[in-house]
């Protein structure tokens, strides 16, 4: 069970609200958001290390930071091989296969605003977010509140994560 971490600055009750919800659904889809030091990068590693326990097997895990997602798709779209990269199609071809997925991304944020990586990421997100079951994991982290989120990454992004995930604010104490 996961506990409050009381370096992180964000009030104990409201780690305690984040953390029950992660608890009652640690195969759930989160973004988790705020200034840097408030412990989303720990949490999201928690939440994937829950996800790993509940599906030892036939459980496909993608887990990055946005800037090596980046980077992969990149070296991909040049034809390189990218060990670990989990192309869309992967994605897909699990859920077809009906094992679970997840797919753990850090700083997204970090990602270049170029249309290319739009391009990726839309395609990535879009066959993340799609009905079905089992459903896909998606655990994101972001120093970007919600509007800074949809307005960098835009719509077509943007309404698909927060169709999927649960948003969750994890703002310091003042």
């Amino acid at each position: 069970m996961l506990q409050p971490y009381v370096e992180s600055r964000v009030p104990v009750a409201r780690q305690q609200k984040i953390l029950d919800t992660i608890n009652a659904n640690p195969l759930g889809s989160y973004v988790f958001s705020g200034p840097p030091g408030v412990g989303k990068t720990t949490l999201m590693r928690e939440v994937e290390r829950l996800a790993r326990a509940a599906y030892s097997k036939n459980h496909g895990v993608y887990s990055a930071t946005a800037m090596k997602y980046q980077k992969d798709a990149t070296a991909v779209a040049r034809g390189e091989s990218v060990y670990g990269f989990m192309r869309p199609a992967t994605v897909q071809n699990l859920a077809d296969l009906r094992f679970r997925c997840s797919v753990f991304l850090d700083d997204v944020d970090k990602v270049s605003g170029s249309e290319f990586i739009r391009l990726q990421l839309f395609e990535f997100i879009d066959t993340i977010c799609a009905e079905r079951t089992p459903p896909t994991q998606l655990v994101m982290t972001t120093n970007m509140r919600k509007d800074e989120f949809a307005k960098f990454f835009g719509d077509a992004i943007a309404w698909r994560v927060f169709k999927h995930c649960v948003w969750v604010p994890m703002e310091r104490e003042p």
